[in-house]
């Protein structure tokens, strides 16, 4: 934002138009329309050969099950298949040594568009042996341009705000937009960074998990203010 000082220096005696910046964040809580879940699976065999063939057909029918939910794999984030013998001769405290059979894991993750289908992938899940999914979905907007124009139209009338509060300190009627940019200087930063921040340092490191997704857009907004009283 402009100084006041600086408008008031501009404002000069012959009582010109001056013009002000104003920088405002605006925000909306946009309801979610994708919904992602992380699962991890095991599967057993009597070699690791075994253990892959036996986790994919068990990721085959759960993915099979998911969709019936409405839950669909998401390709990018699927993880890659690996296999391990685990041996237990380490930690035994009898005399009794056994061995346990070869494992194989993927971590992946399935998507959908709604809260409903989300939650009856989850339930399928905890049923399925060997599968888990502990954290909650992470929900997010698929198309975030109506969620956007909504966030900027409230920064424009918070800035529209500060500068009738400038237009009335400096004695003019009218501040009237003369451009609004959404360019990514200092200011705007800053001012950005502060209005996340103010929701507290979870809304910055934890991706949402909600039903609505939080949308911030900073702008700079320029007025003329002129029509001296």
């Amino acid at each position: 934002m402009a100084p006041l000082w600086l408008a008031l220096a501009l404002a000069g005696a012959a009582n010109e138009p001056v013009t002000v910046e104003v920088v405002a964040v605006g925000h909306v809580d946009a309801p979610a329309t994708r919904f992602v879940l992380a699962v991890d699976l095991t599967a057993t065999g009597d070699t690791e050969a075994k253990a892959k063939a036996a986790l994919a057909t068990k990721k085959a029918a759960l993915l099979q099950q998911l969709s019936a939910a409405g839950a669909t794999l998401v390709p990018e984030e699927s993880g890659a298949t690996k296999a391990a013998s685990i041996k237990l001769d380490a930690f035994e405290t009898s005399t009794d040594k056994t061995e346990e059979k070869p494992s194989a894991s993927e971590s992946f993750s399935v998507q959908a568009t709604t809260r409903v289908a989300i939650n009856a992938a989850r339930e399928f899940v905890s049923r399925t042996e060997g599968a888990s999914a502990d954290q909650a979905p992470v929900s997010s907007i698929s198309d975030t341009t109506v969620a956007n124009r909504a966030a900027k139209r409230d920064a424009i009338a918070k800035a529209k705000l500060d500068a009738q509060n400038y237009a009335d300190s400096l004695g003019y009627a009218n501040a009237t937009v003369v451009k609004v940019s959404e360019r990514g200087d200092l200011g705007t930063l800053v001012s950005y960074g502060m209005s996340i921040a103010a929701r507290g340092p979870k809304n910055i490191f934890e991706p949402s998990r909600g039903d609505t997704v939080p949308i911030d857009v900073a702008v700079t907004v320029t007025f003329r203010l002129d029509g001296k009283k």
